[in-house]
C-alpha cells in the first residue's frame, strides 16, 4: 500500500480564469418581423416578465394576466383575445427597448425582484425573495458563490476536503471548494464523471425534472429536450467538470472502501481501492457524494438464482440481451419502469408486467417533448428570457404541494385521502385515468391507487405508460408473485409464467446510506452499527460522534411535492459543506461535530413530521421508509426552512475542538 498521496492537487487552481458555459444574452438584434414572430413564442408570463424587466414597466404585469398553476406547473388560462393582447404589448415595449439602444440590465432591484414574485406567485413572497434570488443569474453574477477565501482566513494551514463521488453534488461542492480557494480531491469509483447518469443507461431514462432546472443555475445551456434524456444530462455533468477545471481533479477507479477518523491528527484516514492496488489518504473533512440511487435493489422473491433465462436490473442494463421476439417479465412499476417499459414492448414480442403497488401517475404533457426551435431563438436573442424561464420554471416546483400532502387530523384520515386538498388531487388524478380508459375500465385498479396522493413518488408520464398497458402485446399482471422458476414466473395462484428474459425495476437500496463504505468515527464508533439500519443527518449532512463528516443528499433530505429538483437539494448542501469548512478555517478548529442534543432533537422533530406527511401516514409499500418503517428519504418541511437552515451554519449547534 502507498501511503504518500498528497491530496492537494486543486490548490493552482484560479476559479477567476474558469467557469462553466452559461447562456447570457448581452443585447437585443433581432428586426421588427423577427422580433414580432419571437413575441408569439414561449411561456406568456415569461416573455412578460423579461419585458417588464428590460423595459422597466412593472406595469406589463397586470393582474388580469397572472399565471395559474396546476401540480405545481404553468396551466395556460388566458383567452386567445387576452393572450393576443398581451403579446402585442410584449412587442411593443421590447421594440421600444430595442430602439432606446440601452444597456441590457442585469440583476433586477430589490422592489422590482418582489414585485415580479408577487406576480407569480399571487401572493407576497417577502420570504421568499433571497432563496429565488440566489436562482436567477446574470453572466457571473451569481450570488451563492462564497463571499470568502481561505487565503484570507487561514492561508498558512495545510488543509484538504475529501470529496466521494463525482455526480452531480460532488462536482458542485468542489466547484465551490475551488471558488474559495480550499484544496480538494475527488474520489470516483467508476471511469467517468456523472454518478447515477453514468450508471443509469436503461431505454428511455431521463430527468422526471424540467431540465432547466434540473441544472446548475449558474451554468444554464439550451436544452434539446424538456425532461432531458440520460445521454444529454450525462453530456452536461461532464462538460461542466471540463469547463470548471474539475475533470484533472478527479481521481477515477479510486473506490473509498473505509474511513476512520484520526483523533490525534484530527483528520480522516481513508482506505481506497484501485485497479493498482491500495492506496491510503488523510484529509482534514470527509464529504460523502455518493448519493442515494446507486444500489440496486432485488426482491426478495424465492428462486432468482434458479431462472435459465437472461435476467437483470434496470440500473444495470445489459444492452448485449436481444428482447426481439422474446417473452419479456418486468418486476416492478416505479419510477424507471414507467420509463422503460414502454420501450421493452416495442422490442419484445410479449411483455408481462407484475405490478406490486400502484403508483399515482403525475400528468406531464412535455415529458417527451423536445424544446421548440421557437423556445431556443428565445433564449438565444432574447435577453434575460432564459433566466426568468427557468426561475418562472422553478418557483411552482419549489412551492410545491405540500400543504396537499400533509395530514389533517380532523379530516378524518385514511388510506384513500388525508385532508380535503389531498381528496382535490385525488380526484383529479383519477379524472386523468378514467379519461384515458373509457375503452378498458378492467385497467383502472392497475393505475388508480389504494392509497393517498404523495405517499408514494409519483412517476411522470404523458399518456404512454396507459398506452402501454392497452397494447395487445403487453400483459399486466397483479397476482402476487410466489417464486421464481427455471422457466419463469409463478404467482401465487398456481400459474407458471414463461419468459425468455426477466427484468428487474425494482429501485435501489437508497435506505442503506453510505453503504457499503465503513465508516469509524469517536472512540472506535461505526456507523453502521450506530444507525443500525436507520440512518439520520443533522439537516441531512452531519452525524453526531462523526466529527467533520458531511453527507451531500444525505437522509431526509428528498424534497418530493416541494422542491424543484435534486439541484436545489445540493446546492444547499454544498453550500453548508463550505459553512463547516469556514468555520474550521475561521476559528483555527480542527475540528466540529454536532452536538447529541441537538442531533436528538432535530431528528425527534423530523419523524414527528414526517408522520403528518402522506407518505408517514400512509401503510403503503415505498422507498421513502427504510425496513422498519422509518420514513429516511423525505424532508417534511418547505424548501425554504432547508435553504435557510443550510444558508449558515449556526455554531452554537457545534463542538469544536481548537487544541
Amino acid at each position: 500500500m502507498s501511503k504518500a498521496v498528497d491530496p492537494s492537487v486543486s490548490s493552482s487552481f484560479d476559479p477567476s480564469g474558469s467557469g462553466p458555459a452559461h447562456l447570457q444574452v448581452t443585447a437585443l438584434q433581432a428586426d421588427y418581423e423577427a422580433l414580432r414572430a419571437l413575441c408569439q413564442a414561449g411561456e406568456l408570463p415569461v416573455l412578460l416578465l423579461t419585458a417588464a424587466h428590460l423595459s422597466g414597466d412593472l406595469d406589463l404585469l397586470r393582474p388580469e394576466w397572472m399565471p395559474r398553476y396546476a401540480f405545481a406547473s404553468y396551466a395556460p388560462h388566458l383567452s386567445a383575445e387576452q393572450e393576443a393582447e398581451a403579446r402585442e404589448v410584449c412587442f411593443g415595449a421590447l421594440a421600444a427597448f430595442r430602439d432606446a439602444g440601452g444597456p441590457v440590465p442585469g440583476r433586477p432591484s430589490y422592489d422590482f425582484f418582489q414585485e415580479a414574485l408577487k406576480w407569480i406567485c399571487g401572493k407576497d413572497a417577502e420570504s421568499l425573495h433571497r432563496m429565488l434570488d440566489d436562482q436567477i443569474v446574470f453572466g457571473r453574477d451569481d450570488p451563492q458563490t462564497p463571499q470568502w477565501n481561505k487565503q484570507q482566513l487561514d492561508a498558512d494551514r495545510d488543509f484538504c476536503v475529501a470529496i466521494v463521488g463525482a455526480g452531480e453534488s460532488g462536482l458542485l461542492t468542489a466547484y465551490r471548494l475551488s471558488q474559495a480557494g480550499v484544496p480538494f480531491v475527488i474520489l470516483e469509483k467508476n471511469t467517468q464523471v456523472g454518478g447515477t447518469w453514468w450508471e443509469n443507461t436503461y431505454p428511455g431514462c431521463k430527468v422526471d425534472i424540467n431540465s432547466f432546472i434540473y441544472s446548475y443555475a449558474f451554468s444554464q445551456k439550451v436544452w434539446r429536450d424538456y425532461f432531458g434524456a440520460q445521454g444529454e444530462v450525462l453530456e452536461y455533468f461532464k462538460s461542466f467538470a471540463q469547463q470548471c477545471g474539475l475533470h484533472d481533479q478527479v481521481r477515477f477507479s479510486h473506490e473509498v472502501r473505509s474511513a476512520t477518523w484520526n483523533a490525534s491528527s484530527a483528520q480522516w484516514d481513508l482506505d481506497i481501492m484501485t485497479p493498482q492496488g491500495g492506496v491510503q489518504l488523510s484529509a482534514n473533512v470527509l464529504v460523502s457524494g455518493v448519493g442515494q440511487l446507486n444500489r440496486p435493489s432485488f426482491p426478495d422473491i424465492a428462486g432468482i438464482e434458479d431462472f435459465a433465462g437472461e435476467s437483470f436490473h434496470s440500473a444495470q442494463w445489459d444492452a448485449s440481451v436481444t428482447l426481439k421476439d422474446k417473452r419479456v417479465a418486468v418486476i416492478g412499476t416505479g419510477a424507471s419502469a414507467v420509463q422503460f417499459v414502454p420501450h421493452v414492448a416495442d422490442a419484445a414480442a410479449e411483455t408481462s408486467v407484475f405490478i406490486r403497488t400502484v403508483p399515482w401517475l403525475l400528468p406531464t404533457p412535455l415529458l417527451l417533448q423536445p424544446v421548440e426551435d421557437s423556445l431556443r431563438q428565445l433564449m438565444e436573442q432574447l435577453p434575460n428570457y432564459m433566466q426568468w424561464h427557468r426561475l418562472f420554471t422553478f418557483v411552482p416546483q419549489a412551492i410545491g404541494i405540500l400543504d396537499e400532502a400533509t395530514v389533517d387530523p380532523a379530516y378524518p384520515p385514511t388510506e384513500t385521502a388525508i385532508s380535503t386538498s389531498n381528496d382535490a388531487v385525488r380526484q383529479a388524478l383519477t379524472a386523468w385515468v378514467e379519461a384515458q380508459t373509457e375503452d378498458r375500465p378492467e385497467l383502472r385498479p392497475m393505475l388508480i391507487p389504494n392509497s393517498p396522493p404523495g405517499s408514494k413518488r409519483l412517476p411522470r408520464d404523458d399518456g404512454r405508460w396507459i398506452r402501454t398497458l392497452k397494447r395487445e402485446d403487453v400483459k399486466p399482471i397483479t397476482t402476487k408473485i410466489d417464486c421464481i422458476t427455471a422457466n419463469g414466473i409463478r404467482t401465487q395462484d398456481g400459474t407458471e409464467h414463461r419468459f425468455d428474459v426477466i427484468i428487474y425495476g425494482t429501485g435501489f437500496k437508497a435506505s442503506e446510506f453510505l453503504m457499503p463504505m465503513k465508516v469509524t468515527g469517536l472512540d472506535g464508533r461505526d456507523l453502521h452499527e450506530f444507525w443500525n439500519g436507520d440512518a439520520r443527518a443533522y439537516l441531512g449532512s452531519t452525524i453526531e460522534g462523526f466529527p467533520n463528516l458531511f453527507c451531500l443528499y444525505g437522509p431526509n433530505t428528498n424534497l418530493v411535492l416541494h422542491g424543484a429538483s435534486i439541484i436545489f437539494i445540493s446546492e444547499c448542501a454544498a453550500n453548508y459543506v463550505l459553512e463547516g469548512v469556514r468555520s474550521l478555517l475561521q476559528g483555527k478548529a480542527r475540528s466540529l461535530r454536532v452536538k447529541p442534543e441537538v442531533y436528538a432533537g432535530y431528528n425527534e422533530r423530523l419523524d414527528e413530521a414526517n408522520a403528518m406527511r402522506a407518505w408517514g401516514f400512509s401503510k403503503v409499500s415505498s422507498w421513502y421508509k427504510n425496513a422498519k418503517g422509518r420514513v429516511t428519504q423525505n424532508w417534511p418541511f418547505s424548501a425554504l426552512e432547508l435553504w435557510r437552515r443550510t444558508r449558515h451554519l449556526d455554531v452554537n449547534d457545534y463542538e469544536f475542538d481548537t487544541e
